[in-house]
């Protein structure tokens, strides 16, 4: 009998030994991928340069770590251990979500919205974060006129953020400890009205609905707007673009709410990586039928905006309301119909803007305070500029810079630093003052309407014969 049992744990433990290398080596067990951003890390290469300075086995490590057999359960089994009997998960530690009292989940962002206000992390003080964020709306003003001569509509989507609709559930501050001198939100509201600039203030909505819809406008354990709320949202910008267009595009309606958690509704919790599901209040969907209208038109909408937009394109039959909806996300990463996606800076932008009906800039409180990401900026910049004369001015900035012994000093001491060569910093630091500053190198925009076009505008908007 001892023998007997000699045999079994011997077997045990040769199960154990190979089963977790077999597992990384082969993936048998297929398990739900873990929730978060996390940098990939390559395979490490044996060699004897990395051997020598010990980058072989720091790089094995980090990849072990990352990548061995059975790693998605048991993390997910020491997360529930460790907030089970302390509180605690690797998501709250690293202050990305935060956990209030009664159960209520936040991320970082909004919660330092609402207790120091993210203007600290673009600017020194409230006056240049509204000389910053006031260029900007100038500049999205200009682009608003322009885009109205063309037949293209341009308007803002205000989005609201969780801290800006229910305050009242706010984890305690334990982190944001400056003054808040600035809202990005409260100024835009201002600075739109004073300018004329089109504009939806979900936020503003959200915020006289809370106390009468039967359903959560956030839900509990997520970041975004609920799914359901962002139904309503959809069918009212539809609505608006019809006001705005003066045109009549394909509605849909909105059915019987019904109890279900769908995805982003439950992202937060998904970053903890939990085994069990977290207790809170009931999410809610409802299907969508569209309202058949053979009057009806499908316009063009571009939107350029942060991942609330997600809940629209996902949950709402845009496809069936729109001819085409690209989506220039932070307007980095263009994503089109189905999985086709490109970089933002390779598109024609002037073409790709010009032939939309309507083109919607939406961002949420915290980002509020970088409005577009740029593209007012580069609309006018080729608006108003051919390609070569572009790179002359920019060209002409590098020389400038050149010639400043001060500036020219940080930059090569910047290049050291950042083991990168001289003209490398010398771009870098000729992009970044131009994008701060465009107006100093391209005078045209100093304009009240720029007036002056590029071969590229004059050939866009020329009229067909």
């Amino acid at each position: 009998m001892p023998s007997r049992t000699k045999v079994i744990l011997f077997a045990l433990t040769a199960v154990l030994l190979f089963l977790f290398p077999i597992q990384q080596a082969t993936g048998l067990f297929k398990f739900k991928k873990l929730a978060g951003v996390m940098e990939e890390q390559p395979k490490p290469k044996l060699t004897m340069q990395y051997w020598n300075d010990h980058h072989f086995q720091d790089n094995t490590e980090a990849y072990l770590q990352q990548h061995y057999g059975f790693r998605e359960p048991l993390t997910r089994l020491y997360n529930q251990y460790i907030w089970d009997f302390y509180g605690k998960t690797f998501a709250k530690d690293r202050s990305w979500v935060f956990v209030s009292d009664d159960g209520w989940y936040y991320e970082s962002g909004y919660v330092k919205e609402f207790y120091e206000g993210n203007s600290w992390d673009y600017a020194e003080d409230s006056l240049q974060m509204a000389q910053i964020l006031g260029k900007k709306v100038l500049m999205l003003s200009q682009v608003q006129q322009i885009l109205e001569e063309t037949g293209t509509h341009l308007f803002v989507l205000l989005e609201p953020g969780k801290e800006q609709i229910y305050p009242e559930h706010i984890p305690e501050n334990t982190k944001y400890h400056r003054e808040k001198v600035f809202s990005a939100h409260d100024f835009l509201h201002q600075r739109f009205e004073a300018l004329g600039i089109n504009y939806i203030d979900a936020g503003e909505w959200f915020q006289q609905m809370k106390d009468t819809a039967d359903f959560l406008l956030f839900p509990q354990t997520g970041t975004h707007w609920s799914n359901l709320a962002s139904m309503y949202v959809a069918d009212s910008l539809i609505h608006y673009m019809e006001h705005l267009g003066n045109v009549n595009i394909q509605n849909f309606s909105i059915g019987n709410k019904y109890v279900k958690t769908k995805d982003p509704d439950n992202d937060l919790e998904q970053w903890l990586n939990l085994i069990r599901p977290l207790k809170g209040a009931p999410n809610y969907y409802a299907k969508t039928r569209i309202d058949k209208d053979p009057t009806a038109v499908k316009p063009k909408l571009i939107t350029i905006g942060d991942s609330f937009y997600w809940n629209l394109l996902n949950h709402t039959p845009f496809k069936k309301t729109f001819e085409s909806y690209p989506y220039w996300y932070y307007f980095s990463t263009a994503y089109y119909t189905g999985s086709y996606e490109s970089r933002v800076d390779d598109l024609n932008l002037l073409e790709e803007v010009l032939s939309a009906d309507f083109v919607m800039l939406a961002y949420s409180t915290p980002q509020q305070y970088d409005l577009g990401n740029g593209f007012a900026q580069r609309f006018l910049m080729e608006w108003c500029y051919d390609e070569e004369e572009i790179e002359q001015l920019k060209k002409d900035m590098r020389e400038r810079i050149r010639l400043n012994q001060q500036w020219m000093a940080s930059i090569t001491e910047r290049a050291e630093k950042l083991d990168i060569s001289i003209d490398s910093a010398l771009n870098m630091e000729s992009d970044y003052f131009i994008g701060k500053h465009p107006s100093a190198s391209f005078p045209a925009l100093n304009d009240s309407l720029p007036l002056k076009r590029s071969r590229r505008a004059e050939r866009l908007v020329m009229p067909q014969n």
